[in-house]
């Protein structure tokens, strides 16, 4: 009870404290505030409005091609999704089936609880004969052995290959996606611009500043 108490009051401190800090600096974060121009789409203020540190956040999460998806490119991300999954399924294949035998002795078992789940084996070693009709034996236990059939480690590794490679594209390739889509609508309709305005946060003095540029 006292570890789970401490959890919830960990997770709560933290959770005060991000939300503090997203706070403060959100302003920092937003884009600068400029008139839309009339000709502008929806597309492309969406573009203009995409942050680098939500794509960022974003390749933390183990969802095939999340970057892309946030990105705008929808049909990348099917295909990365598609890809992983493909991948993860070439593993599992891979992986074939594991199999449990008692393993081959040279020697005669002895063998407690035959056919029950808990059934034990011993090979029986001849270490002292007396006489003509009394030998002594050593026990010595056989295990079962594992085995795997039907697996393909080539295919494991291609599968690996294209959860990697998914993943790498889907992250670094979609951030600069982000990157060039926002550059373009900032290259087109800047210059149509007179004047813009843009907010700033001082964290030395906690104030909160709008500055106005007008372009001549």
């Amino acid at each position: 009870m006292a570890i789970l108490k401490n959890i919830i009051v960990f997770f709560l401190f933290f959770n005060i404290v991000f939300t503090q800090s997203n706070q403060q600096g959100e302003i920092l974060s937003e884009t600068p505030l400029h008139p839309i121009p009339e000709e502008m789409t929806y597309d492309e203020y969406q573009d203009m409005n995409r942050r680098m540190n939500i794509g960022i956040g974003l390749a933390f999460i183990p969802i095939p091609g999340i970057v892309h998806r946030y990105a705008g490119e929808k049909k990348t991300a099917k295909i990365l999704s598609y890809s992983t999954i493909g991948g993860v399924l070439a593993l599992i294949a891979s992986s074939g089936k594991e199999e449990r035998k008692w393993s081959e002795s040279d020697y005669e078992l002895f063998i407690l609880n035959e056919g029950l789940d808990n059934e034990t084996r011993y090979e029986k070693i001849p270490i002292e004969i007396a006489g003509n009709d009394s030998i002594t034996y050593k026990l010595n236990q056989v295990y079962k052995e594992i085995s795997h059939t039907g697996g393909n480690r080539y295919l494991g590794l291609i599968g690996f290959a294209a959860i990697f490679v998914s993943y790498y594209y889907d992250v670094f390739h979609g951030l600069k996606k982000i990157h060039d889509k926002r550059e373009a609508v900032r290259f087109k309709y800047g210059k149509q611009l007179k004047y813009s305005l843009r907010p700033s946060y001082d964290p030395l003095v906690s104030k909160t500043k709008l500055n106005l540029d007008f372009y001549f």
